[in-house]
């Protein structure tokens, strides 16, 4: 790797912010709703609250942070 290449590796798993229902593809609006009978996002939610990652801190996404 060159000193333009960054090496970053610091996945800590969803949080809730990312598993709203207006991201997921089964989503059909507010109207709607969704299409399946039961969140297929569930599991990753019940783990993200157990860790307490509820919300992303503020510039942790951005390129420099």
């Amino acid at each position: 790797m060159n000193r333009n290449t960054r090496y970053v590796n610091r996945w800590e798993g969803y949080y809730l912010d990312d598993m709203e229902c207006r991201w997921c593809l089964h989503y059909q609006g507010r109207k709607r709703g969704c299409k399946l009978n039961e969140c297929c996002c569930e599991d990753e939610k019940r783990e993200a609250r157990k860790h307490g990652r509820i919300k992303r801190k503020r510039g942790s996404v951005s390129w420099d942070g």
